[in-house]
């Protein structure tokens, strides 16, 4: 039974709720600027969670600790969606107007490791990381979903270890073709 859950009531902050005590909020995480778009948990860390937002931003947060643990600032557009990845705890997408990124934090905190740019006149909306698959889906402003076949992308247990410099997983992302759902 879902005992605790987030939600966005107003513009800028997430509110910690629990089923038990309706008349009051758990906890409200404050730390994006703008309206926050999406929440999503960390499949793999349970106290881990990500949300992005019109300010910019992306945000990595501890369920215990109302500051952000770590914030994405790469570019000046609206982030509509971000996932984690089903595969690894340190790796997730996000997609903003003009663009989608890939992070690996394992590798870097500062720059994503895959960008791959719009078409002109075309806004990224949404993205799905498929669950038996290494693909990611991306939806657009023009309704079409675009499939990208990640390489090389680490599992579970990988994600896990400790990655010697000589030995960093490169995740090649390959276009594989626009399609209609």
């Amino acid at each position: 039974m879902l005992e605790n859950f987030l939600f966005i009531l107003s513009q800028c902050h997430i509110h910690k709720c629990s089923c038990s005590y309706n008349e009051q909020y758990l906890n409200t995480y404050r730390g994006h600027k703008g309206p926050v778009y999406k929440v999503t948990w960390n499949p793999f860390c349970h106290d881990v969670f990500l949300s992005c937002s019109a300010d910019w931003g992306v945000i990595i947060w501890q369920q215990e600790n109302v500051k952000p643990f770590l914030s994405f600032y790469p570019t000046t557009s609206v982030v509509y969606d971000v996932a984690w990845s089903p595969k690894s705890s340190y790796i997730f997408a996000a997609a903003n107007e003009n663009r989608v990124e890939i992070w690996d934090l394992h590798i870097s905190t500062l720059d994503p490791l895959i960008v791959n740019t719009a078409n002109p006149g075309i806004k990224f909306t949404t993205i799905l990381f498929a669950k038996q698959t290494d693909c990611l889906l991306v939806g657009d402003s023009d309704g079409q979903v675009s499939v990208y076949e990640l390489r090389n992308m680490p599992t579970a247990l990988e994600s896990g270890r400790v990655r010697l410099k000589s030995k960093k997983i490169c995740v090649i992302l390959l276009f594989y073709s626009d399609i209609l759902l």
